[in-house]
């Protein structure tokens, strides 16, 4: 009988130690959520390398894209994911002002935050990888100055397009651009709320309501990744010797600049972003060394350059 005893004894001593050893397994399974400002092929590179590193590092990893650019979306998918107690969560940031405080409240609870494309600079998040939006505000604005000066043009009126009102990445670049051209000309900045037919919209009333414009700055580029001709009122302020710059790249858009020479885009390192991003995030998650800030230049194509590009699209 007390050997029966001592069985049972040992036998529940084993099982607990394969329960606890379960348990610990299951802990230590790493989970990172990546949160884009919206779903849209602006972050088809992001999602690709995000995924490729955290197959590299054995990590599982999940993409929660927003239904709308409204920040209390993101703020939702934040609540959730401190809920379900991811060890990490990378976001482009839709409104850096309304996140802090989600942001925040994440890393009290034990989630490493890092930030990507958007920051949040005056949250708690650990790290930003991305643009560097000022400079790369004002290289669009040496760019446009330089198109101006090929087409034997003075500045006059520019117009902005931006895809939001509270992104620190759009409020950074246009800071960025009036820095350089705000003497020169008048400046007029719409927002679009990342809706690109809603962007197309007001470039077609804006050219149309005003002939004085002689300048379009796309500092949020989605509404001509199709191409320049899908907003034809761009495409004709453009044939009439208009000048733009464009952000970000697509086969449609730099086929048009490879031919136009009084317009020309930003590419950004959207795949580092991705990649780099969730590897930094790793890091500082196993209490290893990481990057407090990883900032990326842009690259200026125009017709020099865009038929190289399109080979390594």
């Amino acid at each position: 009988m007390k050997q029966n005893w001592l069985f049972i004894a040992l036998l529940c001593l084993f099982m607990s130690v394969l329960v606890s050893c379960n348990k610990k397994q299951e802990k230590n399974e790493i989970i990172i959520a990546v949160i884009p400002k919206v779903d849209n092929a602006i972050f088809d590179q992001v999602k690709e390398s995000a995924f490729q590193a955290a197959k590299e590092l054995g990590i599982t990893l999940t993409w929660e894209a927003p239904t709308s650019i409204d920040g209390n979306k993101q703020k939702e998918l934040i609540e959730n994911l401190i809920h379900y107690k991811v060890d990490g969560i990378l976001i482009s940031c839709n409104d850096a002002e309304m996140l802090k405080e989600p942001i925040d409240k994440a890393i009290k609870a034990g989630i490493m935050v890092a930030t990507f494309d958007s920051d949040a600079p005056k949250s708690d998040r650990i790290f930003y990888i991305g643009t560097d939006n000022k400079k790369a505000g004002k290289i669009c604005a040496e760019t446009m100055l330089k198109l101006y000066e090929k087409t034997n043009k003075i500045p006059d009126q520019i117009l902005i397009l931006s895809g939001g009102m509270s992104a620190n990445n759009m409020l950074e670049r246009i800071s960025g651009f009036n820095s350089v051209m705000n003497e020169k000309s008048t400046l007029n900045v719409l927002n679009a709320f990342e809706i690109p037919d809603y962007g197309k919209e007001l470039l077609t009333i804006n050219l149309a309501n005003n002939k004085k414009i002689n300048g379009v700055q796309l500092i949020w580029g989605v509404p001509v990744l199709n191409g320049v001709d899908s907003v034809p009122a761009l495409a004709d302020f453009l044939k009439k010797g208009g000048v733009s710059v464009f952000f970000d790249v697509s086969k449609p858009l730099l086929n048009y600049i490879k031919n136009h020479p009084n317009c020309a885009t930003m590419k950004q390192d959207f795949q580092a972003m991705g990649y780099e991003g969730v590897k930094n995030l790793f890091d500082a998650i196993e209490n290893k060394t990481f990057k407090k800030e990883i900032l990326f230049d842009v690259k200026v194509i125009d017709q020099s350059n865009a038929e190289d590009e399109i080979t390594k699209l």
